[in-house]
């Protein structure tokens, strides 16, 4: 019983579509930041890079009034149907394909659209704020469900059908959008949602949150795909400038058992720990409920807090989170003296899906989550 709707979408012009969306801006550095404006006034960085401003509120006009700039001068373009969107992305083997729709706010304060992850009022607020005065969705949050998108989306269709655009970013990500702008093609996918009794929120629990602050009975954009396309990783963790290193894996001793090994074990289901230039495989105590469980929330209850006296991981300074597409090998390397660094296990779909019906959260930074959307390539206007 989930509602979705075809919106009315702004994109870039499609002479410009290769050239505007961007990755998430704080995957950028600052000079890369820079180097992207300096040789493309086409990307949204242009129109979301406002770190020269200083009131808030004026980096969020800034961005609204560069929104109407490019929509003047027809970089970007707002679309007069309403529509649906198939949109795929593909990276070397990996490719993603799922709806790109309007969600109901009302169904994620029904719990319809369930969380999995905690969030930040300060966050929330912040971003609330955002959505009011640039009045724009620049990227939808990543929704799935427990099930399939067969019933709505045929992906030999697809292989045979001429997408609506078609094409490479400078990443070397492909993607591929199929606009869906027939009344009964429409209809037939919102029936289809009728009958889910509850979708999940992969990746955007910020982003919906605040959407609900800023307007409760509005919609959210979303990006929706079936739990077998979701790519779930680790975020594993950095701990930094620890002051007794040999104090810090004496007590880690003294605790729990632990086995000394020569390299990082592949699916091991027991922590695994690289410090002095040693690897150790750490056995923790079994909680009983299934949030407990995890061996990220074991790592905080029994190691970070007690031994390293690190009570929130989110707000410490010396805790450095690593998403799971970067090689853990190259972060080894670059391990410092008074460094170690704590490997984490994937949390499944299934699993996360199991904690958001129990009405549970994870800790922070449990999950690093795949397909990432682009900003700026297909957005709603609020």
């Amino acid at each position: 019983m989930v509602k979705i709707s075809a919106f009315a979408s702004l994109m870039p012009n499609k002479k410009f579509i290769s050239k505007v969306p961007t990755k998430t801006y704080t995957s950028y550095s600052k000079n890369e930041i820079k180097a992207e404006i300096q040789k493309n006034p086409y990307s949204f960085l242009n129109i979301i890079t406002n770190h020269q401003i200083d009131k808030q509120i004026d980096r969020f006009t800034y961005t609204r009034n560069k929104i109407n700039t490019f929509k003047k001068n027809k970089i970007l373009i707002k679309t007069q149907q309403k529509s649906l969107y198939i949109y795929q992305q593909s990276y070397k083997e990996k490719s993603y394909t799922g709806l790109i729709c309007a969600i109901s706010l009302k169904d994620y304060a029904n719990k319809k659209i369930k969380p999995h992850e905690k969030t930040i009022e300060k966050r929330e607020i912040l971003f609330a704020q955002y959505l009011k005065n640039t009045q724009l969705h620049a990227e939808p949050v990543l929704i799935t469900h427990n099930g399939d998108l067969k019933g709505i989306i045929n992906t030999d269709n697809l292989d045979t059908s001429k997408p609506t655009h078609s094409f490479f970013t400078d990443d070397g990500i492909k993607h591929k959008i199929w606009e869906i702008n027939k009344k009964q093609e429409i209809e037939n996918i919102v029936v289809f949602f009728r009958q889910i009794h509850s979708l999940y929120i992969a990746d955007g629990h910020h982003r919906l949150a605040s959407s609900l602050r800023n307007n409760k009975d509005h919609i959210c954009l979303a990006y929706i795909v079936s739990k077998n396309e979701v790519n779930t990783l680790p975020f594993h963790r950095k701990i930094l400038n620890i002051q007794d290193i040999d104090l810090i894996l004496k007590r880690m001793h003294s605790k729990f058992r632990i086995q000394k090994n020569k390299n990082l074990k592949e699916n091991s289901k027991h922590l695994q720990c690289y410090i002095k230039k040693s690897w150790y495989e750490i056995e923790l105590k079994e909680q009983q409920s299934l949030v407990n469980n995890l061996l990220v929330s074991k790592l905080l209850h029994q190691i970070l807090n007690p031994i390293f006296n690190i009570k929130d991981e989110r707000k410490d300074k010396n805790v450095h989170f690593i998403p799971g597409n970067q090689n853990i090998m190259q972060e080894i390397k670059q391990c410092k003296h008074n460094e170690c660094i704590f490997v984490m296990n994937t949390i499944e779909i299934d699993t996360i899906m199991e904690i958001a019906d129990q009405n549970k959260t994870t800790p922070p930074k449990s999950t690093f989550i795949l397909p990432k959307l682009p900003s700026g390539l297909i957005m709603m206007e609020l």
